[in-house]
């Protein structure tokens, strides 16, 4: 077929020039050897970050429950390193060394790197320069800097406990005023005065109803009393059983009541001596004299009414002045001994100097350059040669075969 492609030609093409080719990769392996010979070594130290977990959470009261699920923040910390803050510090520290000027930000980032490893609590940096003391030095420097920066960032410090502890002041100087309040009420608190003046007229009142239901009870045996007499010839003389029912009746209203009953019936002649009529006209005068008494009763029942209404909304209005005072020192005192435990466990945790952020391991001088690599480069440089020859080669070929074509 007159499209497939002869490759006979192309590789005698290549066994042609199979000097050329094999001349062009030797010349850019040696190029390659000899710049990377002419270079300056650069070596690397690496310094090792953890980032620990808290092992335990001090908690002294539950109110302040500290969360149990928090997700440290490891891909922040390897853009913490490298931040301007961080080389910033770094640069002074190595300023004081060989002088202002001979560091900046941006000369000394290009020289630094900060990555997770596998394990992404570990973090490594790593600093490049042509000496290795000085890149382990700087690389150290640089470990303890970020260390400082990153418990100081996400660790707890002092600034939690100079808030709490401004919070605690606020919390005592309010418990001291709920306490004054609630001293100066008692002070006029006159609870126990309105209870028993409320007692003693609810008694009173008490009394008065039970009096009225006797009197009504002994009202409507009279009347019963009353009415079998009625039935009667009032001109005849009454049965002892009779006369004895009405004494009782008497005798048991002057008990019940606390106001004298006055009767307008002569007590000169004996029970027997009545007749039915004297003893229906007694009734009725012992009739008229209960109702009368129940009356009174009932007008000194209804005027205690207002009184015992009013003494019940006074004690109620001292009863919630004193809740609400009472609620206002508990929840005040409740508030100071919360934020009182509070500043304790603050005052512990900011005495910890070491943090959740430590070094791992330290860089120590490096023994070998890890730039130029020499036979890297001389194996780079000569495939690179190779392909060039090549290609020349097939060029060159190209380029005969198409001029000799008419």
């Amino acid at each position: 077929m007159e499209d497939e492609i002869d490759l006979r030609s192309y590789v005698a093409a290549l066994l042609k020039y199979k000097y050329w080719i094999i001349g062009t990769a030797l010349i850019a392996a040696v190029a390659g050897l000899v710049v990377s010979l002419l270079l300056p070594p650069v070596y690397q130290a690496t310094a090792l970050v953890a980032v620990i977990a808290p092992r335990y959470t001090m908690q002294f009261d539950p109110r302040f429950e500290a969360s149990t699920d928090v997700s440290l923040p490891y891909k922040a910390y390897p853009a913490l390193a490298t931040g301007d803050e961080v080389l910033a510090a770094l640069i002074a520290e190595l300023g004081a060394d060989k002088g202002p000027g001979t560091w900046t930000v941006t000369a000394l980032r290009t020289r630094l790197t900060a990555v997770n490893a596998t394990d992404p609590s570990m973090i490594e940096l790593r600093v490049r320069a042509r000496d290795p003391a000085s890149a382990a030095q700087i690389v150290n420097r640089w470990a303890r800097l970020f260390v400082e920066r990153a418990n100081d960032l996400y660790g707890q410090d002092k600034r939690d406990l100079t808030f709490f502890e401004a919070q605690l002041a606020e919390a005592e100087a309010a418990l001291s005023k709920a306490e004054q309040d609630q001293i100066a009420f008692q002070s006029r608190n006159e609870s126990a005065i309105l209870q028993a003046q409320l007692n003693s007229q609810q008694a009173t009142m008490e009394e008065y109803l039970r009096t009225i239901r006797s009197l009504r009870l002994i009202v409507q045996d009279a009347r019963s009393l009353q009415e079998r007499l009625g039935s009667q010839d009032s001109a005849s003389r009454g049965s002892l059983g009779d006369d004895l029912t009405s004494l009782f009746l008497e005798v048991d209203a002057l008990n019940r009541g606390s106001l004298p009953i006055q009767l307008q019936i002569s007590g000169q002649q004996g029970l027997t001596d009545r007749t039915v009529g004297e003893q229906i006209a007694f009734l009725e005068s012992l009739i008229k004299a209960l109702e009368n008494k129940q009356a009174i009763l009932e007008g000194e029942t209804k005027a205690l009414d207002p009184g015992i209404l009013k003494l019940q909304e006074k004690l109620q209005q001292v009863g919630v002045e004193a809740d609400r005072l009472s609620t206002a020192r508990s929840l005040a005192q409740e508030t100071f001994l919360t934020l009182s435990r509070k500043v304790a466990e603050a005052r512990i945790g900011a005495q910890n100097t070491v943090g959740d952020v430590r070094i791992a391991s330290q860089a120590s001088a490096p023994d070998s350059p890890v730039s130029p690599r020499k036979v890297l480069n001389t194996a780079m440089a000569g495939a690179l040669g190779l392909a060039v020859g090549i290609a020349g080669a097939l060029a060159i070929e190209y380029w005969r075969h198409d001029r000799s074509t008419p």
